[in-house]
């Protein structure tokens, strides 16, 4: 079997782009990967287009060697998109191999611990401006099944948080709490914003909610500030998703800042480096908890080592807020229940990709603008697809 073709699909997603990819074979099998990187979709469709010229007459099967070539001895083996566009190629061999032998990935890799994962929600709050707003919407969130909650309550603040951004913020999480109650829990997102001094303070202020953890509290990448404020504060820490290689996670792990690690399937280099972080954090007793904030392809790559990983924490899910056509792009859709999400269990990543669906919603302009006036987190400004509290009704 050879690597005949590549294809990649961009397709609108109400507030970013999804980015799809198809392998295709000399037999009749294809594989589908992702490789979202929001905001830079045309960046990761352009250096899949580069990997695609060394792919062409490889083995799909031998999936350490494609990588390898793609990474090492490609030179340029890591970053955003670099590893973002190697991660949809790598899940999509999955996906063929998987497909030839009959069996889902999990399976070819040791089978599954659990038959389904406890989720939390993200994205539900996208719309709420006031800490009233934050408490009605997580209410019913909790009403639909859902036993863990993540959301931004910091809105537009950056490095330097004021007392007062410092005040509404903790408005709307001490809303979040009363109206869930105690059992429910909350997952603090500072989307890497603040700088040490600030950090510390939020964290501190968080105490009294009792968070599972307080994700991305620091700018990516500075380990030694972590461990500087893990070693300061109580609320466990949270990071990892932007990390790029399977190396860098083991880094941030051995860096004794986390308790968590939240790994991408996309941003690791696909579904082999997301085993080795899970290996890693169950090595050291770290908790695992995959970012999975793109579409159904990584979702259902994801859940292949959610459903194998001795440490995993909770499986993130951008629902029930989403692209409306979430469950149509790749099927069979993959549903929350009762605030869990079922292991697929067909051949290969166990979801198959509806192009003609993709083809109608196609490619949107659109910048993750996160820490602006104008962004998502604002709340007062939305694209007009994005749903609102409407499906939550």
């Amino acid at each position: 079997m050879r690597i005949v073709d590549v294809s990649v699909f961009k397709v609108d997603a109400s507030w970013r782009n999804w980015v799809f990819l198809r392998v295709d074979t000399d037999s009749e099998l294809v594989g589908y990967g992702e490789c979202t990187v929001e905001g830079r979709e045309h960046a990761v469709e352009g250096a899949v287009k580069d990997m695609a010229r060394r792919l062409i007459g490889k083995d799909p099967r031998r999936i350490r060697d494609v990588s390898d070539l793609l990474t090492r001895r490609g030179y340029w083996d890591a970053g955003p998109v670099v590893s973002s566009a190697v991660g949809g190629i790598e899940m999509a061999l999955w996906d063929i191999l998987g497909k030839s032998l009959e069996l889902p990935v999990h399976e070819l890799l040791g089978g599954r611990i659990r038959d389904s994962a406890l989720v939390y929600s993200n994205a539900w709050y996208f719309g709420a401006q006031t800490a009233d707003d934050f408490g009605e919407r997580a209410a019913q969130t909790v009403a639909d099944g859902y036993r863990a909650l993540k959301f931004d309550p910091f809105g537009s603040a950056g490095l330097t948080i004021s007392a007062e951004e410092l005040a509404e913020a903790v408005a709307r999480i001490a809303a979040v709490r009363e109206a869930v109650g105690p059992e429910v829990g909350l997952l603090i997102e500072g989307h890497g914003r603040f700088a040490l001094h600030s950090a510390t303070r939020v964290a501190h202020a968080l105490e009294p909610y009792d968070p599972l953890f307080f994700e991305e509290p620091l700018p990516a990448g500075d380990f030694g500030a972590l461990r500087s404020l893990a070693t300061s504060v109580r609320v466990p820490l949270a990071a990892g998703e932007r990390c790029y290689s399977a190396r860098e996670c083991a880094l941030a792990i051995a860096s004794g800042g986390l308790a968590v690690i939240q790994p991408d399937v996309i941003h690791v280099g696909g579904i082999g480096p997301l085993l080795s972080v899970a290996s890693a954090a169950d090595a050291a007793f770290v908790s695992f908890a995959p970012h999975n904030a793109s579409g159904p392809i990584a979702t259902a790559a994801t859940l292949q080592i959610s459903a194998m990983a001795p440490t995993l924490l909770l499986q993130e899910m951008f629902a029930p807020l989403d692209a409306p056509w979430r469950e149509l792009v790749a099927l069979p859709p993959i549903e929350v229940e009762d605030g869990r999400v079922a292991i697929p269990l067909g051949p290969g990543i166990g979801v198959e990709l509806d192009e003609a669906e993709c083809e109608r919603h196609p490619y949107v302009p659109r910048e993750l603008n996160l820490l602006e006036d104008e962004s998502i987190l604002d709340r007062s400004v939305l694209p007009e697809s994005t749903p609102t509290l409407d499906l939550l009704e």
